[in-house]
């Protein structure tokens, strides 16, 4: 059992291996198939092969099924693998397979979810995989962003339904009016429902000026997460005075000038800004608090 879960493992998880590449260039042609057939089946000049098209669909989506379950099974933690991003994405790549086998009414909604099938393809490419995780060191930022979005979009909702409702049938309920409030926030502006009265047409300028407000805060949290991944400091130690943290093209340790390996800081994990950056700096800091200071002698 060990030797076919190593085996699994190389084929599923090691895209360096020959047999990793190999699984992996063949799910993304996969990928790429399937979204071709569904962008297809449903032209009228391709009318004649939609039964072809249907069994070819469903031999794709139970190949996805299969790799699924041996994802599962190899994965150490199974349930946080199922609530995973990449895992979550996987089920509902293949939630479309029962609509065709079983032949559920209530089933074929979830055919829409083969849209997802091109996020499949993030997992095998190591570039974008690594750049969504370094958005785990910027949770914070996150938060502030949705904290901010959130009470911004349903203060303006509750305040454009309490005095426009009675009037105007655009705020009617309250559903209308978070989708207009979504709608300025973000600064798309449809144009779909407008305020009439003028205690609403004050708070919408409110909104429009918050929202662009809140749009910059998210456009710079974006922005910072791909400078710092792509150009930030590197998780590297200096061979001579171990100083643990580099700037991505340096050449010469900063601390005590002696030369880095750059091949190997090139490739080095990025720094975490939050965590290990800070904490060596707060560590070193405190050591130097916590030293005796030298006695002069008399």
């Amino acid at each position: 059992m060990k030797k076919i879960r190593h085996a699994l493992i190389d084929l599923l998880e090691n895209h360096e291996s020959p047999a990793g590449k190999a699984f992996g260039v063949f799910l993304i042609v996969l990928i790429v198939l399937s979204t071709g057939i569904f962008a297809l089946e449903n032209w009228a000049f391709f009318a004649p092969y939609r039964d072809f098209f249907h069994t070819l669909d469903i031999i794709i989506l139970s190949i996805f099924a299969l790799e699924y379950v041996l994802r599962f099974l190899i994965a150490r933690h199974r349930w946080r693998f199922v609530f995973s991003f990449l895992g979550i994405i996987d089920l509902l790549v293949v939630l479309p397979l029962f609509s065709s086998a079983l032949n559920i009414t209530f089933l074929r909604w979830f055919r829409v979810f083969r849209i997802l099938q091109v996020l499949k393809a993030i997992r095998y490419s190591d570039l974008m995989l690594m750049f969504l995780r370094s958005f785990r060191h910027y949770r914070d930022e996150l938060r502030i962003f949705l904290i901010t979005f959130s009470i911004v979009i349903f203060t303006s909702a509750l305040a454009l339904y309490a005095f426009e409702h009675m009037g105007n049938p655009a705020f009617s309920n309250f559903g209308k009016s978070l989708w207009w409030a979504v709608v300025t926030m973000t600064t798309v502006g449809y144009g779909d429902a407008i305020p009439m009265t003028v205690a609403g047409k004050i708070v919408a300028g409110v909104v429009m000026i918050l929202g662009l407000g809140t749009i910059a805060i998210m456009t710079a949290i974006l922005t910072k997460v791909f400078i710092d991944h792509f150009f930030g400091k590197r998780m590297h130690t200096c061979d001579f005075c171990h100083y643990p943290h580099h700037d991505h093209d340096a050449k010469f340790c900063k601390n005590c000038g002696g030369q880095l390996d750059t091949k190997k800081l090139r490739h080095a994990e990025f720094a975490q800004p939050h965590h290990s950056y800070f904490h060596h700096h707060a560590a070193a800091s405190k050591q130097k608090k916590a030293a005796p200071t030298p006695q002069k002698k008399s």
